[in-house]
């Protein structure tokens, strides 16, 4: 039984080597039809050899995704890079690994090179990528569903400045929310306007503008000086990076007063959007707009 049963697992690795090293020469040749046709510079040929929802990124400049924006992408470089500046250049795709991930699906790692010869026969320069290809066989044919091209490793790449994205922030952002709830609710207008920057302004609907942290306070007091008898809720819709230290916050605005069983019942809403400035690891509101919502009327005059 032993015998049997190790006999079953041989026939199958060895089939699935078999398996193996079919597909990679397959893959193989498709690469090699990939490169005859790339140097023939047909772009609507070569995006046959993707499917139709695939996507391609070139480096930190070229992305296109779907099979009409892959051709519409070559066919434009090709006009910009080769056509007008380096006719006779062509390119070659050396396969450096393969791997299948599944039955029908493959990674393949290549490097790219082009190069050749100018009008007056001199050699061009070499230009080297890497890149990554994810191959999909769809009715026995392999297809390209995604490629990425990645700076050779003897390239330099100089970092640009990192820039925290949205869900970065969301967390202190969302904090600076909840203290804003909290300072709202205290009803002190000192402590609202200490949220504010020095030269912040506020615009509320179809009010006058008031602008400086002084016009802000006063404001505020003369705001609270009306009974609010209400939770203010406020539920961040957005979350903008401009740019490191400047974040656009758009929010859905509403109050809620106690009701039964202290539970909050819900007034109108209304929409809110802040500008947010870091100075000194500090969030602070630059401007502050409320606009009217979507159940208010504009009349205009």
């Amino acid at each position: 039984m032993k015998n049997h049963f190790t006999l079953i697992i041989g026939v199958s690795l060895l089939a699935m080597n078999i398996n193996l090293a079919q597909d990679s020469t397959e893959l193989c040749k498709r690469v090699q039809e990939y490169q005859r046709i790339f140097n023939t510079r047909d772009a609507a040929a070569l995006s046959e050899f993707f499917t139709e929802d695939a996507d391609v990124v070139v480096g930190n400049l070229l992305e296109a995704k779907g099979r009409q924006a892959i051709e519409n992408l070559w066919r434009n470089y090709w006009r910009s890079k080769f056509n007008r500046q380096e006719p006779g250049r062509r390119g070659t795709f050396t396969v450096n690994s393969l791997r299948t991930i599944t039955d029908d699906v493959a990674l393949i790692n290549l490097l790219s090179v082009t190069g050749g010869q100018d009008s007056l026969g001199a050699e061009l320069r070499t230009r080297k990528a890497r890149g990554t290809w994810v191959v999909h066989r769809l009715k026995d044919e392999w297809l390209i569903a995604s490629i990425f091209m990645l700076p050779a490793e003897t390239d330099s790449v100089v970092l640009g400045t990192s820039v925290e994205t949205a869900e970065t922030l969301r967390p202190h952002i969302c904090a600076f929310v909840t203290a804003y709830e909290d300072a709202y609710d205290s009803h002190d207008p000192s402590v609202v306007t200490a949220f504010f920057r020095n030269d912040a302004d506020i615009i509320v609907r179809n009010k006058p503008l008031v602008h400086g942290k002084q016009t802000l306070q006063e404001w505020w007091s003369s705001y609270f000086s009306t009974p609010r008898n209400f939770k203010v809720i406020m539920i961040i819709d957005k979350i903008r990076t401009i740019t490191n230290d400047v974040v656009q916050v758009n929010l859905t605005v509403t109050g809620a007063i106690p009701g039964t069983e202290n539970k909050l019942q819900p007034l109108r809403q209304t929409n809110a959007n802040w500008i947010l400035v870091r100075d000194a690891d500090r969030w602070h509101i630059a401007a502050l707009r409320v606009l009217p919502g979507k159940d208010d009327v504009i009349i205009r005059r």
